[in-house]
């Protein structure tokens, strides 16, 4: 009689490929408090954004699992990503490996590992904002590079500049390490403008280290009272869902 695969085999299975995977857990509102004290989240301490993303108002992009996201980074490098997922690594071109910017990864969200590929490029200042306010085209915001990787990935002309401008969200980012966690954390607080707060942590660990770090990642947020029971929902799709009805109206 055949035997069902091992947890390590699925996830391996579910990660072959990628370089390395970003696990994620979206804290329950009623928690949130609870997690901001016991990792020491500070509002003023943290690293503010403002994330926009570009879709039609039926996210007929993010349907059809393409992402295409810009981020104003206060005192930081402002950046635009084009996302895809999911992707089979192997047909992926090998010239995409070496491109500054370029990541190959897996997102684990619930029981879910999702592989992905994104490009990312810098922005000089103020260029988002100008495209946010429809003085700059949309399709300046994507190099020739990201271009290129969309079409490939994606065939099919996308009319850019005929896209919808969802955001901003504002964001604060922390980096922590706790005692309890042989990782560097990420904790990322979104508001929505409707003000609701998706808290999310994660750490992101070499594809090797993936079972191992999950284990640990759920007996640690366990142990504080913070692994959800239930579904979890990605803070993009909230956010997204949020703006586009926003839109339409």
């Amino acid at each position: 009689m055949a035997t069902r695969p091992t947890r390590d085999v699925r996830v391996a299975d579910s990660t072959a490929g990628t370089d390395a995977v970003e696990l994620k857990v979206t804290v329950s509102e009623t928690r949130e408090r609870v997690a901001a004290d016991a990792f020491g989240l500070d509002s003023l301490q943290g690293e503010r954004r403002q994330i926009y993303f570009f879709d039609n108002e039926k996210l007929g992009l993010f349907q059809n699992g393409l992402v295409l996201r810009a981020r104003q980074v206060k005192g930081g490098k402002d950046d635009s990503t084009v996302k895809i997922r999911p992707v089979d690594p192997p047909s992926i071109g090998v010239k995409w490996r070496s491109v500054k910017g370029f990541k190959l990864e897996a997102d684990g969200v619930g029981v879910r590992m999702i592989r992905s590929a994104s490009l990312s490029a810098e922005q000089r200042a103020n260029e988002i904002q100008m495209v946010a306010r429809r003085i700059r085209p949309l399709r300046k915001l994507f190099s020739e590079e990201q271009e290129a990787f969309l079409a490939e990935m994606m065939p099919g002309r996308i009319d850019l500049d005929g896209l919808a401008v969802l955001g901003p969200v504002d964001t604060l980012r922390w980096k922590v390490e706790h005692e309890g966690l042989p990782f560097v954390m990420t904790a990322e607080e979104w508001t929505l403008p409707d003000g609701r707060d998706l808290l999310e942590v994660s750490i992101r660990v070499p594809t090797a280290q993936t079972a191992a770090a999950s284990a640990a990642f759920d007996r640690f947020l366990t142990g504080l009272g913070l692994r959800p029971e239930t579904g979890q929902e990605t803070k993009t799709r909230v956010a997204l869902e949020f703006f586009a009805k926003q839109a339409a109206v």
